[in-house]
């Protein structure tokens, strides 16, 4: 079952990057650039910024049931309950639409920002753990698991520069995306690791 669990996260995960690419080539008043990934749930690429949301709930939800299995990583029950609470915030998070550049502030974004927040630094604390538990493994995995996590890293130091007044809308859209690929490959690098290995770490 961890095995097949670790499939399946890699099967979303590739859909999931797709329907990511797709939101960005559709016709929309965003830019890539500049506007973060949460306005495109808001407008007409809604649709579509929503099923790749769910989609992200799924893949999460498919890695915590592929870590439940992995009996030999003493992190393992904490690492799944972190998994669950990211597919459960992906699941919730098409509901809480996140305000628009210059507009006011609302509830609803208000616990959209929360909810971001809260999944940038749980998908990044958690990464750290499973980097340690890749890198005895040596090989081709290790390393680009190791390669992605400083990628992450620097990502979300940059979009946390990008965060001051000046910068947000010039540029926040980059590193936001850097940290979202980078970050979604490390765990697309866990799950293919789980599935080599079979999840004996």
């Amino acid at each position: 079952m961890t095995t097949a669990l670790s499939s399946l996260a890699l099967i979303l995960t590739a859909v999931r990057f797709a329907l990511f690419v797709r939101l960005h080539t559709v016709e929309s008043p965003y830019s890539p650039v500049r506007h973060a990934v949460s306005d495109y749930a808001v407008g007409p690429t809604r649709r579509l910024a929503t099923a790749t949301t769910w989609l992200t709930s799924a893949t999460w939800l498919a890695l915590a049931g592929a870590v439940h299995g992995l009996r030999g990583w003493d992190y393992s029950g904490a690492a799944t309950v972190l998994l669950l609470i990211l597919a459960a915030i992906f699941a919730i998070l098409p509901a809480f639409p996140t305000t628009l550049e210059g507009q006011r502030l609302t509830p609803m974004g208000a616990a959209h920002y929360a909810l971001a927040i809260g999944w940038f630094a749980i998908a990044f604390s958690l990464a750290g753990n499973i980097r340690r538990l890749i890198a005895p493994e040596g090989g081709v995995l290790a390393a680009a698991a190791n390669g992605l996590y400083y990628a992450a890293l620097v990502s979300l130091v940059a979009l946390v520069c990008a965060m001051l007044p000046r910068l947000r809308d010039r540029c926040f859209g980059l590193p936001e995306r850097a940290y979202l690929v980078s970050i979604g490959l490390f765990y697309a690098v866990f799950a293919a690791a789980i599935l080599v290995t079979g999840g004996e770490f």
